[in-house]
């Protein structure tokens, strides 16, 4: 992809060209649709994500943050975003009948409890992934979250595998040093 396209769809959409909008729709959205996919394993709830992407992507144009002259990177990140609230909001729903009290032993009270703790580790990562650079997340999101190959990685990013790599190691060492022998 040409990202000096990128840039100029950006800053004409910025301005309210609809149809720089439009065409920066067409070029991305495939690939944002299909990474709410693959989080989410459900395709209307993938649309949905796809088009807060996009909504979000509208309002923050003046501060979308391109990469190589990219704006897929952000709205990949903006994505992962969305698809990681969307999730954490179906997490916290309680689940009618679940665990009836009553048939719930201690063996499953302690399961329920271990769900519980690695559930709140994982959001205190997940806060903490937030909280890096754009880049460095996205890499996490890439790899550690949808298991993806660098290679692949660094295609969907538009960075060198070798970046890849540094910046995971970034963020592993990141979460280790903030973690330490939680994980």
């Amino acid at each position: 992809m040409d990202g000096a396209a990128d840039v100029r769809l950006v800053a004409d959409a910025a301005r309210g060209d609809e149809r720089a909008f439009a065409a920066l729709y067409d070029r991305h959205v495939e690939p944002i649709y299909l990474q709410a996919l693959s989080e989410l394993g459900d395709e209307d709830d993938a649309q949905d994500v796809t088009q807060e992407v996009f909504a979000i992507t509208w309002r923050k144009l003046p501060t979308v943050r391109l990469v190589d002259g990219s704006a897929l990177p952000w709205m990949l990140v903006t994505c992962s975003n969305v698809t990681a609230n969307r999730l954490r909001s179906a997490h916290r729903r309680p689940l009618a009948g679940s665990v009836p009290e009553e048939r719930a032993d201690e063996g499953e009270t302690d399961r329920i409890d271990e769900r519980v703790d690695s559930r709140r580790l994982v959001d205190r990562v997940e806060s903490e992934v937030m909280g890096m650079a754009e880049l460095d997340r996205a890499v996490y999101q890439s790899i550690i979250r949808k298991e993806r190959s660098y290679e692949e990685t660094s295609v969907q990013l538009g960075i060198s595998v070798a970046s890849v790599r540094k910046r995971l190691n970034r963020v592993r060492t990141r979460l280790r040093r903030t973690f330490g022998g939680e994980l």
